[in-house]
């Protein structure tokens, strides 16, 4: 029998990734099991057991391929700041590129592969460099992954195309309608004029949780 599987090639664990990461990005998480994989790849689902375990085998596989293929910078000529700004950057990237990422790293269970045990090594590192403490380094990290997350799922859900470097554009997009009458402070918010063009809405939001941690360090 030929080794070849498919039109491109013999079957690996890294095809079956690569095959599982386009049917996430094109339908979302949801859609992504044993036998769509093995429909896209031409193969029988039971060849794909020989390269996985299994659905949650998988799910970890893909959430690793992104992680590495977003990794963080060398930390050469970069302070803390820096680096943390370096990380959410990475982060919200790798959302924005595969949207589905949002919920798998919500559901991915230990154990977590060797790019995402090195992400969570490099940012601990980077603060307990400057004198933070492990469980507080952690804590601030959380807070940062929550944070971009959280930005990441605001931008992916408006209605334009283009996705906006302001957190804060949906919320005002879908106020600047309502009657607001009673609420003298929203309506001076949102009537008011919008907001600068040049300026990086993301980044400011980070630097006020950043200034938090930048007064943990002082002390």
């Amino acid at each position: 029998m030929s080794p070849r599987v498919g039109p491109s090639g013999p079957l690996s664990r890294d095809r079956i990734v690569e095959a599982a990461i386009d049917l996430a990005d094109e339908g979302g998480l949801e859609v992504v099991t044993m036998s769509r994989v093995a429909a896209n790849l031409e193969a029988g689902a039971m060849s794909l057991y020989r390269h996985v375990a299994g659905k949650e085998d998988l799910l970890v596989a893909m959430v690793e391929r992104v992680t590495s293929d977003f990794s963080y910078p060398d930390r050469d000529g970069l302070d803390w700041r820096g680096c943390m700004h370096a990380l959410a950057e990475q982060d919200r990237a790798s959302f924005h590129a595969h949207p589905w990422m949002l919920v798998a790293t919500a559901t991915v269970t230990p154990p977590f592969g060797a790019a995402s045990l090195a992400a969570m090594e490099w940012a601990l590192d980077v603060l307990e460099a400057v004198g933070i403490p492990s469980a507080d380094a952690a804590r601030a990290i959380m807070t940062i992954n929550n944070y971009v997350q959280g930005s990441a799922r605001v931008a992916l859900g408006e209605s334009s195309d283009a996705i906006s470097d302001d957190p804060g554009h949906a919320w005002r997009e879908r106020l600047q309608d309502a009657d607001l009458a009673a609420f003298p402070r929203l309506h001076r918010l949102i009537a008011g004029p919008g907001p600068a063009a040049d300026r990086d809405w993301f980044a400011d939001g980070l630097d006020l949780i950043l200034d938090g941690l930048q007064r943990c360090i002082r002390r």
